[in-house]
Formats: C-alpha cells, sequence, structure tokens
C-alpha cells in the first residue's frame, strides 16, 4: 500500500515562497559567514568569533522545552510561529542599529551587546520552529515533505546566489564603511524576515490535538528520559545529530582561516555563499529523490558521507598556502588552488548539513506521534543543546593547537556520525503498514 497524499497545495506553495525569501536572511546574517567576520573585525579572537554560531544553536534549543510544554496545550501552533517571528525581527532591527551607532566609536561594547541580541534572537527561533514545522506535518503528506524541502532549496538557492552577490557589494571596498555596511545587512534580514512572516501567515492551519492542561515542567522533561529510554529510533538519531554537530568544530574556523592563513578579503565572503547556494541548487533534487523516495535514513546516511570531503579538502588547501605564486587571475580576484579547495569545501559543508537538517526533521516529524510532536521536537533539540558549545570548541583547538587539528577532529567526528546513522531504522516502512 501507498501513504495517501493529503497535501495542502496552498501550503505547499507558500511553503516554497517562504523558503526562497528565507534565503536573504540567511544569506545577510550566516552565522559561520557573515557574523564570524564581524566579531572578528570587531575582536580580533578566533574563539570569539565562534559565539555566533554558538549562541545560534544554544538559544534555539533550550527554548523549545517552554514552549512547547505550552503549544501542546493549543490546537493551531501557527500565532507560535507568527509571535517568534515579530520578536525576531525586533531584535535584527535593534542589531542594525547598535552596528550603526556603536560600532565606530565603541568595538568592544557593539560585540557584547549584539551577541545578547543574538541571544534574543535565538530564542525565539524555539517558538518559530515549532508553529513551522507543526503546520508543515498538518499540511504536507510524508510522501511530499521532501519534495517541499527540495523545493524551497532550489528557489531558495536561485535566491540566494543573488544574495551572495548582495553580500559580496555590501562588504567590498566600494559598498559602505564598516559598521554601515553590516548594519546594512542586519536590516536587510529584518526586511525578508518580515516578507517570511507575512508569506507563511497566510497558510490555514487545520486545528490539531491538544492536551487540556499543561504538564508540569518536571513532568514534561520527565516525559523527554522516557521517549529517550523506549524509543531506539529516537535514541539514535539523538545520537546521530549529536555526533553531526560537533563536526562544527572544523567549518565554524573556515572565515577565520581564510583570513589569517590565506589573506584573503571579508568580501570574498559573498562569493562563499554564491558558490554554497549554486552546489544546492541540484543537490536539492537529490536530498528530494532519496528523502521520497528511499527514506530520510538513507538521506542522512548520504548526506553526512557528502560531509565528510569538506575537512579533507580544507586540509589538502594546506598544501598550497605556501606556494603563494601558483593561482591565476580572474574577474573575481587572484585565485588559488589553496582557496578553490576552501570554497569547494564552505559549498560542501553547506550544502550537506542541509541535508542532514532535512533528513532529521522529517525522520523525526515520522517517528513522533501527532499529541506528542511539539514534544518529540523539543526533547531532541533540548538535548542537543550542549552541541550548541561545539563551534566554541573549533575556536579553543584552534587557539591552543593549529587550524589543522580541527579540521582533522570534524573529520572523524563525521565518521562517527555515519556510523550511528546507518544504525537507525526505516519509519517508511511501519507507516506504510499502518496505511
Amino acid at each position: 500500500m501507498t501513504i495517501p497524499d493529503n497535501t495542502d497545495d496552498r501550503a505547499f506553495t507558500l511553503g516554497v515562497l517562504n523558503g526562497a525569501l528565507w534565503s536573504v536572511v540567511t544569506a545577510a546574517i550566516h552565522p559561520e559567514l557573515v557574523l564570524t567576520a564581524f566579531l572578528l573585525r570587531l575582536n580580533n579572537s578566533v574563539i570569539m568569533a565562534t559565539l555566533p554560531a554558538a549562541i545560534m544553536r544554544l538559544g534555539m534549543m533550550v527554548s523549545n522545552i517552554l514552549i512547547a510544554n505550552v503549544a501542546e496545550t493549543w490546537k493551531r501552533k501557527k500565532p507560535f510561529y507568527i509571535g517568534g517571528g515579530v520578536f525576531r525581527v525586533i531584535m535584527l532591527s535593534l542589531m542594525a542599529l547598535a552596528a550603526k551607532t556603536m560600532g565606530s566609536t565603541q568595538p568592544f561594547l557593539l560585540a557584547w551587546l549584539f551577541l545578547i541580541l543574538l541571544g534574543l534572537y535565538s530564542a525565539a527561533i524555539g517558538s518559530s520552529s515549532i508553529g513551522f514545522n507543526e503546520i508543515i506535518a498538518k499540511t504536507i503528506s510524508i510522501r511530499r515533505r521532501g519534495q517541499l524541502m527540495g523545493l524551497r532549496g532550489f528557489f531558495g538557492g536561485i535566491v540566494g546566489i543573488g544574495s551572495g552577490f548582495y553580500v559580496r557589494q555590501i562588504l567590498s571596498e566600494s559598498g559602505p564603511d564598516f559598521p554601515n555596511n553590516y548594519a546594512l545587512l542586519f536590516a536587510t534580514a529584518s526586511f525578508f524576515l518580515g516578507c517570511c512572516l507575512v508569506c507563511f501567515g497566510f497558510v490555514y492551519e487545520p486545528a490539531g490535538h491538544a492536551h487540556s492542561s499543561r504538564t508540569p515542567l518536571f513532568k514534561h522533561i520527565a516525559q523527554g528520559i522516557s521517549i529517550f529510554r523506549e524509543n531506539a529510533n529516537f535514541r539514535l538519531l539523538f545520537v546521530a545529530s549529536c555526533v553531526c554537530s560537533a563536526t562544527i568544530v572544523g567549518p565554524v574556523v573556515y572565515v577565520p582561516y581564510a583570513i589569517k592563513i590565506l589573506l584573503i578579503p571579508t568580501s570574498f565572503i559573498g562569493y562563499l555563499l554564491v558558490l554554497s547556494a549554486a552546489v544546492t541548487l541540484p543537490l536539492n533534487f537529490l536530498w528530494s529523490y532519496i528523502g521520497d523516495r528511499h527514506g530520510n535514513r538513507l538521506l542522512a546516511i548520504t548526506s553526512i558521507s557528502m560531509f565528510l570531503l569538506s575537512p579533507i579538502l580544507v586540509l589538502f588547501s594546506l598544501y598550497f598556502v605556501k606556494q603563494v605564486g601558483i593561482g591565476w587571475e580572474t574577474p573575481i580576484g587572484y585565485v588559488t588552488p589553496a582557496l578553490i579547495c576552501l570554497i569547494l569545501a564552505q559549498a560542501i559543508f553547506t550544502t550537506s548539513s542541509g541535508g542532514f537538517m532535512i533528513s532529521r526533521m522529517n525522520y523525526l516529524l515520522e517517528i513522533a506521534p501527532e499529541e506528542y510532536r511539539p514534544s518529540y521536537i523539543a526533547f531532541m533539540n533540548v538535548m542537543l543543546a550542549p552541541t550548541a558549545f561545539f563551534p566554541i570548541l573549533g575556536g579553543l583547538i584552534v587557539e591552543n593547537f593549529s587550524f589543522q587539528a580541527s579540521f582533522c577532529m570534524s573529520f572523524l567526528l563525521g565518521l562517527f556520525s555515519l556510523y550511528y546513522a546507518y544504525k537507525l531504522g526505516e519509519p517508511r516502512q511501519k507507516n506504510l503498514a499502518e496505511s
């Protein structure tokens, strides 16, 4: 038997449009590229430059458990998406204002104020993600969730290419002076996030199951422990996700490595975004095909296997670092083999991370009962909260050892993640049988 397709076509279309608009936001405030370079400019510390990536992960994960506890008493979860989104728009606007007014005179104070605002912004992502994923689960059939994510990535990639050139222009020498250039990027992110909210706000969310009363927090946490203990697939997904998140110790220092070792200008970040978006375009169809036709377990295995090429390429680039004379004059500047390796590594990391994220979320939606779906999502995110500190670990490894050590660690962790992804069961077979 096949799983019936009960997809809401309006929700599907708006979901794709939302993904295209969202790509502008992600390009303008990319934590491993744009925000890392911003902090590195304010405070010449690799460790501090890794904090945006850590804060983005930690804020989202920790807030989930509190929000999910409330969300399970609501039949509709869209207010959580809208409310969290509006709060994030405000935080981005404040970041832009702070960068505009404080960047030239008080860089140290701006750095810490920015991190506080970023923490508040990321905490609100927890609310938005619960609402978004619940709406997707209600309106998009299992058969087409992979297709939705693939098309979001495809059109997001097209828009992302343009966004990358936009970021490159803003951060170039011909663009606004520092810190006005970053203030403009934060304002851009705020505007397009508002567009995302308006777009997805037109999706009709049908009423779903709701608990009659809020579960006490300690019992809510106990439920999460019980899910972890009794659900083998949930447990394996957590371990695979945990180890996969740890691989960030390498990619999080790609930009400091490029600036400090390869001596590339900050504006080249735009080209990294462009190539990442360009590579993502065709591969999103591959992610979609694998996830929908063969299951999200295989998608996880495929995306992690692809990631392993990223640290290998960066390690290989070290061979060319001292051979400065080897390279070619191009319309985008002087390009060396080491730089090519770095660009490809960043593109592979971005694309493979997107594939794994799609597989993890869709896999979780498949194994979670409807009445406890927000809790499953929240428990997973909360349990993954310690992984938010892995970007900082990447900075510590660089400061105390070397860039090479962080890249080697990333590769080894990728191998462990691949092993646990391979051990996952395939819930698709169970869903087919129940249908």
